[in-house]
């Protein structure tokens, strides 16, 4: 019992190590669910998003192209994320 308690832990470390990649349209909108309720969130370049976080969600709302930056702080940990915002939907890496 205590090695699936250790390795729920481990694996929930893990997920909140890496950076995740978001592509949106100018726009657009996408919302993200965290494991815990949401204390924080910045954006290096808020010119590109507007962010709107309630309870254990947050919402990036595309508003300029670009390439930003946001981290999200919640009682897990931080989780990153890489967003690029592109001009249509034709423009989008991935």
């Amino acid at each position: 019992m205590r090695f699936f308690i250790l390795l729920a832990m481990c694996l929930s470390a893990v997920a909140f190590a890496g950076s995740k990649q978001l592509s949106l349209p100018v726009g657009h909108s996408t919302t993200v669910s965290m494991g815990s309720s949401v204390s924080k969130v910045t954006v290096s370049n808020p010119n590109l998003l507007e962010v709107v976080k309630e309870g254990r969600k947050v919402t990036f709302v595309a508003r300029a192209t670009g390439t930003t930056e946001a981290t999200v702080k919640t009682a897990d940990g931080d989780m990153h994320f890489k967003i690029y915002v592109a001009a249509d939907k034709y423009g989008l890496p991935y």
